[in-house]
């Protein structure tokens, strides 16, 4: 593999005979393959989000409060290697025992994995693993909001994760990308486990906060006619997001209002303006900082 490359290779193969990653604690012991396929489950780009009670971790025994440091989901059947394209991992947590009615949840959310590209491979019943890029404090009190979503892959893929259905709103999904928009919405719960840190984590250190004020680049660029933005907060205060034209005209207010701490992510659509080269700019505080863009339709 040549250095700087952006392909990062996670193959995990199991048989009966052979050892195979496991998560330390999981939420179903479930052999039911399944037959659904979101969201890796397609070359175009998909996002899902699950909702997992508190208690919900409790094989082989309840997960305790801790730092997760590892998330496991359990596959069905052969997969790949198909190379997916900006995969999002994301964890949030809130006191809430079902996800919004015909929406994605939007409360504080901090994006624990990220790959530009990515390959993903899998066999029946084992378990697909995301080591975290950093840990995230994790409240067994609370229900553990899960969003995985990536923009498109290479090839026809066949992925299909291991579920259980269960009542109420537990799952939100989307088939379309850029943006990503509520497609559906049901009680499927991903088959998944966790990596929990053997130590406690102290309640005032709080790695769910980034370190550093962030604006990354926009998502895809070129674009035409939607791009994702992501962006990060270390502290709440109010944060605006605006595109400008090449001189200097204010096109959009994307972001306007008081943020908590916490990564965010944030869609344009430019199907009302023309092609050429944009500004968008992110101010919070003292912090301000500025990216080009470049629509072609």
């Amino acid at each position: 593999m040549k250095k700087g490359s952006y392909l990062f290779v996670l193959l995990f193969v199991i048989t009966a005979c052979v050892s195979a990653q496991y998560p330390s604690f999981y939420n179903y012991n479930d052999t039911n393959p399944g037959s659904n396929t979101f969201p890796l489950g397609t070359g175009a780009g998909r996002m899902v989000q699950w909702l997992s009670r508190s208690g919900d971790l409790n094989h082989p025994t309840p997960a305790p409060s801790g730092s997760i440091l590892k998330v496991y989901i359990l596959t069905a059947k052969n997969f790949g290697p198909f190379t997916y394209n900006q995969v999002n991992l994301m964890l949030g947590q809130a006191t809430i025992n079902d996800l919004p009615t015909s929406a994605f949840y939007t409360g504080p959310m901090d994006t624990v994995y990220h790959r530009a590209t990515v390959s993903l491979s899998g066999t029946p019943l084992t378990w697909l693993v995301f080591t975290l890029d950093h840990p995230f404090v994790y409240d067994n009190t609370k229900s553990l909001i899960i969003q995985l979503e990536h923009r498109g892959a290479s090839g026809s893929a066949s992925y299909i994760h291991g579920h259980t259905y269960l009542t109420g709103k537990k799952r939100t999904y989307s088939t379309t990308a850029n943006p990503f928009g509520v497609q559906g919405q049901d009680a499927y719960i991903v088959n998944y486990g966790v990596d929990i840190g053997p130590n406690a984590i102290d309640p005032n250190v709080n790695l769910q906060t980034p370190k550093e004020y962030k604006l990354e680049q926009n998502f895809p660029n070129p674009f035409n006619p939607t791009t994702s933005i992501n962006y990060s907060i270390p502290k709440s205060g109010l944060v605006t997001l605006k595109i400008y034209n090449i001189f200097g005209k204010e096109i959009s207010t994307l972001v306007n209002e008081v943020k908590n701490s916490g990564n965010y992510s944030v869609d344009f659509n430019a199907s009302n303006i023309s092609s050429g080269l944009y500004f968008y700019e992110l101010t919070s505080g003292s912090f301000v900082q500025t990216r080009k863009m470049m629509l072609i339709k």
